[in-house]
This record gives structure tokens, C-alpha cells and sequence, in this order.
């Protein structure tokens, strides 16, 4: 009769503490909305490039330099020339190569590049960028 008695009162102490715990969700805190603009610092919208670049990979090729190639897509509206510029530095050094390529509107164009540099040089810690105007 004891045994009921201790895990009958074991129980309600549990429920009790846990009661407080479980008894209500957390309610959201914080303002809903952002805040307004100062009045006289309007907020501007940065402007989103209609050319951008897609995807860029590298590879040697059949002679065994650096080719890089990949995709610019143009989310314009109007078909656009791209100037894609790639910079690829061997130690320390830049390599500079430049295509252009008219891009439809809502599409993608592929371009390709290759370097006076041997894919084995720019492997061994070489370094890439891609940029596209």
C-alpha cells in the first residue's frame, strides 16, 4: 500500500513540475514588419545584373593546357553580348583570356577559353576567377 502511495505522489509531483513547463507554447516576439525608412535615407533595391555566370569548370586539354568553359545565363529581357573574362594565376602570375558570346533573353550560351599554360602548372595550386560584363 505504501508502494501506490510513493509512486501515486512521485507522479502528481511530476505532472505538477512539468505542468508549468508544457502548459502554454511560446508566443512570438519581435516586430512583424521592418521598420520604416529614415524619411530622408530612402531605401534603393540594388540593381540585378541581367548577365551572370552559370556554372565555369576547368580541364586539360587535347594537347594538355588549361581550357576553362562554362555558361552565362541572361535574365534580361533583351538578347545581350557578354564579355566573359578569365584570370588564371600560376604561381602569382595572371593569365588573362576574354570571350564575347550574344546571349538570348531568358537564356543560357556556353563559352570556352584555353591558356598558354599547361593543366598539370595550374593544377599544382593554380587559382581562377571568372567575370562576366
Amino acid at each position: 500500500m505504501e508502494r501506490r502511495t510513493v509512486l501515486g505522489a512521485a507522479g502528481v509531483s511530476l505532472a505538477a513540475l512539468l505542468g508549468g513547463c508544457l502548459g502554454a507554447f511560446p508566443r512570438a516576439t519581435g516586430p512583424r514588419n521592418p521598420p520604416d525608412a529614415p524619411a530622408d535615407q530612402p531605401r534603393q533595391t540594388p540593381d540585378r545584373p541581367d548577365l551572370v555566370v552559370g556554372t565555369f569548370d576547368f580541364e586539360a586539354d587535347d594537347e594538355g593546357s588549361l581550357r576553362v568553359f562554362g555558361t552565362v545565363e541572361n535574365r534580361g529581357d533583351v538578347q545581350r553580348t557578354a564579355t566573359v573574362t578569365v584570370t588564371a594565376r600560376v604561381d602569382g602570375e595572371p593569365f588573362v583570356r576574354e570571350t564575347s558570346l550574344a546571349v538570348d533573353p531568358g537564356a543560357t550560351a556556353e563559352w570556352s577559353v584555353t591558356f598558354d599554360v599547361s593543366y598539370e602548372e595550374f593544377a599544382s595550386g593554380g587559382d581562377l576567377g571568372v567575370d562576366v560584363d
